[in-house]
């Protein structure tokens, strides 16, 4: 009979190696990240002239048994931000006296104050039996460093809790006492911070997650446990927008590590029509590419679609990944369209 101590920890064990996580990696993947950053580096938080409000759901890997699905809600905001030379939405505004030369949108959004920004991220992620809760609460301060130029630090600070359902597996023997119960979880603090130098076309992000590397434990029924900690991951993200006429154009790269673990890159390009409809393609070296489409349907509404193809040997035991998110702009007083700042 195999002890409840003992079958936890293999069936944890497995399903670590049944996600992208099977190097230590301990996160959700996304391919969405290009809509909102601030699931990779908290200093995006407060970024945009208004609320912004997103909710997402990942179903990774469809047709495997167990596979990762995720879903979150974030939000965020500034406090004291006003942009000068903002005009808000439109090829062109006429100053508001019916007098003197129009302006170019190219030429808004080009300075902004000293700001702080606020948000929050709830998220919730299932792979197999084990239940990944968190809630994280966000802080940024943005300066501008010249006339174009700007900087932003922030930190993200919350908890973490994983569950281990007991009550689902299938044990080796009717009788195993690791049936006992009904799950076994570990609960953590959570830290995150980065930084991200930006201007109206380009950026430069840095983050690190999982900060707090304290060892814990599982806690299990019949004084069992099983050791666990939450592993550092890093994040390195840049890109430039270009605009020709109504078509912005944006390559970007991510690079991401997690302690202890080989590291991997994302290689993406976005085209957006006329600051309403774009679409995207993503290379994950040795693991997928995705396809992006998404559509800004008014200063209010927004939403995009993912869908990642594996290239890795998942190819032939998944049929892919879908990912969606829904975002709403809150008090939009500029009615922009599309974000000025980031992707």
């Amino acid at each position: 009979m195999i002890g409840r101590k003992s079958l936890v920890a293999a069936s944890l064990a497995f399903l670590c190696l049944v996600s992208w996580r099977a190097v230590g990696q301990q996160m959700p993947q996304f391919s969405q990240y290009m809509t909102n950053s601030l699931v990779i580096n908290p200093a995006v938080a407060g970024i945009e002239n208004y609320m912004d409000v997103r909710s997402s759901f990942r179903k990774q890997w469809v047709g495997v048994e167990g596979s990762p699905s995720t879903l979150y809600t974030s939000m965020h905001a500034s406090i004291g931000k006003s942009d000068r030379n903002a005009t808000g939405r439109g090829k062109f505004r006429v100053r508001s006296n019916g007098s003197g030369p129009k302006v170019d949108r190219n030429n808004r959004f080009r300075r902004v104050s000293p700001h702080h920004g606020v948000g929050a991220i709830v998220q919730i992620d299932q792979a197999g039996l084990l239940r990944t809760s968190s809630v994280n609460l966000v802080y940024s301060f943005h300066v501008p460093l010249t006339s174009t130029l700007n900087l932003s630090s922030g930190i993200s600070a919350g908890v973490v809790r994983n569950s281990f359902n007991t009550s689902k597996a299938r044990a080796i023997s009717p009788s195993d006492v690791a049936l006992l119960g009904d799950q076994v979880n570990m609960t953590k603090a959570d830290l995150s911070v980065g930084t991200w130098l930006y201007t109206r076309y380009a950026f430069l992000g840095i983050s690190g997650a999982h900060l707090i590397n304290s060892g814990s434990d599982f806690q299990a029924p019949q004084d069992y446990s099983i050791s666990g900690r939450l592993v550092p991951h890093y994040f390195i993200t840049a890109g430039y927008r270009f605009q020709v006429e109504d078509l912005m154009i944006t390559p970007s790269v991510l690079y991401k590590v997690a302690k202890s673990s080989p590291g991997a890159f994302d290689l993406n390009l976005k085209a957006m029509y006329n600051e309403r409809v774009w679409v995207g393609a993503s290379y994950r070296n040795k693991d997928a590419v995705a396809f992006l489409f998404g559509l800004n349907v008014s200063p209010i509404l927004d939403f995009g679609y993912s869908y990642d193809l594996p290239i890795s040997g998942q190819h032939k035991t998944s049929a892919g990944s879908h990912e969606v998110m829904v975002g709403l702009k809150v008090n939009n007083k500029l009615k922009v369209l599309c974000p000025q700042w980031v992707w």
